[in-house]
């Protein structure tokens, strides 16, 4: 464990900065000196336990109209904190609303961790909406991120095998097996967990282990819509809480051989609950190897040593998978806060746009003033993600995306500059209104006395990798061509804009 030994002490708003992009979608450089004055491991405990005070954003997620939507009939739409009750007939149309859903909730959750969390969950356990077919099943397993991100990892993979959009996505609802049949189970979801949610492929485990695993899960399903007559239209499908349950008549009994240990998968107690825990328990190495690999390349380096690699494992074992214990381990350690650990990620294309808005655009308090219709029209930015590289909510397959330089080709790197035009330049990209509202005056505290006053503040604001000296001037020289003035003109406005333009563009923006 000697990698994660050793504990940052004082820090300062540079270091804050880092862990509020890794841990967060970042924090201006105000917040950060405020964060930098105390203690180190007072303000990421806090961070990590998600104490920031939620009563603000509660109160705003209702007026959040990106999120908002038209229904049938007599009943009124559900508020955005509970948008898993979505009336079943939506489905597809709502992957959009639930999109918008969560890219708000990132830009406005003073707990970002929260969302940076089921952000990293998500595109572990990933899950398409497409095939799943059910906006509010899609929702509901993003929130179960949300409220097991930080617990037991047994207890996440667990749940997460029971949520019925997984349930869905990989074919467990399809795994019928009617005792004394001779039915071949269905292996989709058997062969997942182990291969990418647990284990890693042939980390541990072979076929029979699979077809096994794929025998105790047989009958696993989730109540059907809860439907509530209307007089309108008694059709109408609501709230879909869609429990979990065991149709027997489809469930193997018996026992079977897994990892090495046999299981009663006939016994009620459980029904297979105890095959997906001697994961862990049997292979408890394995799997922390795995998740060790997963944690280092998305919070810290991808690039990282075999020492990182097998220390991470060994605090992971050391802290019986307790999520919240590991994570904090890791962020409190000088490793993370190391030269070498900064700026050495690609962002991915959702947390990246999100974290400009975070700098750019006004924040809960001032977007929520009823006279300025502030917040960013994330409906419309959503397809423009997905050219970027990342449709949230709805991967191509289960594996998820391709992370650090994968995000970054000729093509996904074009949508980029679409997203940053919209992001400094003002430029709408489907809508006549803004996308992204925001005003050069609120980017400014201070008004800056000269070009490089200007440059500074952006480079402070939008936290880019160094930027060389002469790349600066060639910048600064070509927009401010006689001589520097600050007002509030449009030329001078459009020269800013211009800048931040530039600035999230370049290469040195791109990483985190």
């Amino acid at each position: 464990m000697a990698t994660f030994d050793a504990q940052q002490g004082s820090w300062t708003a540079s270091d804050v900065m880092h862990f509020a992009r890794r841990a967060g979608f970042g924090v201006t450089p105000e917040a950060a000196v405020l964060l930098a004055a105390q203690p180190t491991s007072t303000v990421i405990d806090a961070w990590i336990n998600q104490s920031a005070n939620m009563t603000a954003f509660n109160a705003a997620l209702p007026k959040a109209d990106v999120i908002s939507d038209s229904v049938r009939g007599a009943i009124p739409a559900d508020p955005a904190p509970h948008p898993f009750r979505l009336e079943g007939w939506r489905r597809q149309s709502g992957i959009p609303i639930a999109q918008s859903h969560f890219a708000w909730r990132m830009q406005f959750n003073p707990n970002s961790f929260q969302e940076k969390l089921a952000l990293f969950f998500h595109q572990l356990f990933a899950t398409g909406a497409e095939k799943v077919d059910n906006t509010a099943f899609t929702v509901k397993q993003i929130n179960l991120f949300r409220t097991l991100g930080t617990a037991k990892f047994r207890n996440l993979l667990l749940a997460v095998s029971k949520d019925p959009a997984m349930m869905v996505w990989l074919d467990t609802v399809l795994n019928r097996v009617r005792p004394g049949s001779g039915d071949i189970p269905n292996e989709n979801y058997a062969r997942e967990i182990l291969e990418l949610y647990s284990l890693g492929v042939d980390n541990g485990y072979n076929q029979q282990d699979i077809t096994n695993l794929a025998k105790a899960l047989s009958g696993w399903t989730y109540t059907p819509l809860d439907v509530q007559a209307d007089p309108n239209n008694p059709q109408i499908q609501r709230p879909n809480d869609a429990t979990f349950r065991v149709n027997t008549n489809f469930h193997a009994t018996g026992s079977v051989t897994f990892l090495g240990s046999t299981f009663d998968i006939g016994a009620p107690s459980d029904f297979g609950d105890a095959c997906i825990a001697a994961i862990l328990t049997q292979r408890g190495a394995n799997c922390a190897a795995f998740l060790a690999k997963r944690l280092l390349t998305f919070f810290v380096n991808p690039n990282f040593s075999s020492t990182a690699l097998s220390d991470l494992q060994a605090v992971i074992l050391a802290q019986n998978f307790d999520m919240k214990a590991i994570l904090k381990l890791i962020f409190k350690s000088a490793y993370f806060f190391d030269g070498s650990n900064r700026y050495n990620l690609y962002e991915g294309p959702v947390a990246w746009t999100v974290r400009m808005s975070r700098m750019l655009c006004p924040d809960l308090s001032t977007a929520t003033v009823p006279s300025l219709p502030s917040f960013p029209a994330w409906r419309a930015v959503a397809p423009f993600l997905e050219n970027a590289g990342q449709a949230v909510l709805d991967p191509a397959g289960p594996n998820g995306w391709a992370e650090h330089a994968g995000w970054i080709n000729s093509n996904t790197a074009r949508y980029r500059g679409k997203l940053a035009a919209a992001l400094a330049l003002g430029e709408n990209l489907t809508l006549t209104q803004m996308i992204f509202p925001s005003t050069v005056a609120s980017w400014f505290p201070t008004p800056p006395t000269s070009t490089q006053a200007v440059f500074d503040r952006l480079a402070a604001l939008l936290q880019p990798a160094p930027i060389p000296a002469d790349i600066q001037s060639t910048w600064l020289n070509g927009l401010w061509t006689s001589g520097f003035i600050w007002d509030s003109s449009a030329a001078t406005q459009a020269k800013v804009r211009e800048l931040a333009f530039l600035i999230l563009c370049s290469p040195h923006a791109q990483l985190h």
